[in-house]
């Protein structure tokens, strides 16, 4: 008998007597056979399993990773990467509303609208009930705070299948707090989204997950694979390489998936290019172009190719070898996941821009890889007749998550993290709430690491200093193009001195301490004075706008 047969584990409140009274002998072990897995890592399932007890231990997991993550975002404010306003809030917000800074990337063409679309629309119904930027930023990260919990329930259903309720929840607390997956839950951004689809997708088609999928179970799991390759097209190979191993000996399985992942592709990728840039797939192959072809990628800056397995073991220091030899376990308890995993940050190293977010798919997989190592280790445990309780896998899942958390946070994170650009979000909203402001204007910071329309939501023109800077990067022979709009309509811009020259048509100035022009006084500061979260102060002068 598998353990696709078997119940995982007795119910969270009678594990521990359970384990110990269970019977010995041949009748007691049910392993759950892995290929090529020694018997230190065949995870047993001893003992029937109440689903209460199953449902409780997957609801408290559940319910802890909810309250830490809505504990972040309700008492922390921070900007992850530029990308995430400029892309998808901003991109979100003029859709909604008409008014927002244009990058680049959506006057060229490259980026989907799939979602900032759905952003819009989050966007225009919380605006129904108030017209506070900060609330519908808010419901937007609550909204993504909610996909974010697909990684531990993911996690504990896998480990449920193959180990005894206390390695699911093992697994289970680790993805609840492990620092990556907290700090990036609030994070609106494709990487982040792809990856909570793709481990829908792993999970539904993974045969240990109650027997052979159904033909709809395989066909929801193939439209999540495209819905994710959409998302972030570089994990296409990646997921492809989780598909084939999961179905690959099973062509019937493997069709299905196959026949929801272009249907998904079809509609987020063909149609939806088509109807918002005129070409099917433009998206893609128009974003490859720009990026990899014709250099912007490597113009934004390149790093070495072990870039990725250097960082993690400066983020983990003396327990990376440790967390390296669990996830080896884990790895031949879900191998769809780790060749995904793998494969992620194989491809990504080959690329000469390299940022972390990119492996995001990589890195929510450790922690479920980790667990299920853990889980094994525990299992070896209860093999030895020592009762391994859920105290216990409590216990070791916080050790773990806590040493992985104060190393990543002191060695690999930048001091203000949890506060990165908090001073950018102040100014903005102080700026927002005057009720004479009738113009912006934004001096030394970067276009895309102001606030734009999506934090300020006046409908008042904003200029930039560095409109013209932003637009130039030092190894292009071409520029990078930009533009505002407000209600529909183009902004002008005046930048470089020119901004002080036409301080008329704003009565109202971001910018460091340094920056205030004639005419104007401070009123309010912000910040740290870190890199990280900068000092940053509005200004003010009487009188309208020209």
């Amino acid at each position: 008998m598998d353990a696709a047969s078997s119940s995982p584990a007795t119910s969270l409140a009678c594990a521990s007597t359970a384990m110990r009274d269970a019977p010995t002998g041949p009748a007691a072990e049910l392993p759950a056979k892995v290929w090529g897995a020694p018997d230190l890592v065949r995870c047993k399932s001893h003992i029937p399993q109440a689903r209460s007890g199953r449902n409780l231990a997957l609801a408290t997991v559940l319910g802890v990773a909810l309250g830490l993550r809505l504990w972040v975002v309700l008492t922390h404010t921070y900007i992850i990467f530029q990308d995430e306003t400029f892309q998808y809030l901003e991109q979100a917000h003029r859709l909604a509303f008409g008014s927002g800074v244009v990058p680049w990337e959506f006057i060229d063409g490259i980026r989907s609208w799939l979602l900032p679309g759905m952003i819009a629309l989050v966007m225009r119904l919380t605006a129904l009930v108030s017209p506070d930027p900060s609330t519908y930023v808010l419901v937007v990260r609550i909204c993504v705070i909610a996909a974010s919990l697909s990684v531990p329930y993911v996690g504990f259903r896998m480990a449920e299948q193959r180990c005894a309720l206390p390695g699911a929840v093992a697994v289970g607390l680790l993805c609840a707090f492990w620092f990556d997956l907290v700090y990036f839950a609030p994070a609106v951004l494709t990487e982040v989204m792809a990856t909570y689809a793709a481990f829908w997708a792993i999970w539904l088609g993974d045969v240990q997950a109650g027997g052979s999928p159904s033909r709809r179970r395989l066909m929801l799991a193939g439209a999540l694979f495209g819905l994710a390759c959409c998302l972030r097209y570089q994990y296409a190979p990646a997921l492809a390489l989780a598909a084939l191993w999961q179905h690959g000996r099973d062509h019937t399985r493997l069709g299905t998936v196959l026949v929801g992942t272009l249907a998904a592709l079809a509609l987020t990728g063909g149609l939806l290019d088509t109807l918002t840039w005129g070409a099917p797939f433009q998206s893609v192959w128009l974003n490859f172009s720009r990026n990899a072809v014709q250099g912007v990628g490597a113009a934004l800056g390149v790093e070495p190719w072990y870039y990725f397995p250097a960082y993690f073991s400066v983020a983990w220091n003396i327990v990376a070898p440790l967390l390296l030899g669990l996830m080896v376990l884990g790895a031949t308890r879900m191998p769809a996941l780790a060749f995904a995993a793998v494969a992620t940050v194989a491809l990504h190293s080959m690329t000469p821009h390299k940022e972390m977010r990119f492996i995001f798919l990589a890195s929510a997989a450790m922690p479920v890889l980790i667990g299920l190592g853990t889980a094994s280790m525990l299992q070896s445990v209860i093999r030895l007749r020592r009762a391994a309780t859920v105290p216990t896998a409590i216990a070791v899942a916080v050790v773990i998550a806590g040493a992985v958390a104060t190393a990543t946070a002191t060695r690999a994170y930048p001091a203000n993290a949890w506060h990165r650009d908090r001073s950018v979000v102040q100014a903005f909203d102080a700026a927002r709430s005057e009720p004479n402001l009738c113009g912006l204007g934004v001096r030394t910071l970067s276009v895309y690491r102001s606030g734009g329309y999506t934090y300020l939501h006046r409908d008042v023109p904003i200029y930039f200093e560095t409109f013209e800077a932003v637009q130039q990067l030092e190894t292009l022979p071409f520029r990078l193009r930009l533009r505002l709009v407000l209600n529909g309509q183009p902004v002008p811009q005046y930048p470089n001195e020119q901004l002080a020259r036409n301080s008329g048509r704003f009565n109202f100035l971001i910018g460091r301490p340094g920056d205030r022009l004639p005419g104007f006084e401070t009123t309010a500061c912000f910040g740290a004075g870190s890199p990280d979260d900068p000092a940053i102060c509005v200004f003010r002068r009487p009188g309208g706008c020209d």
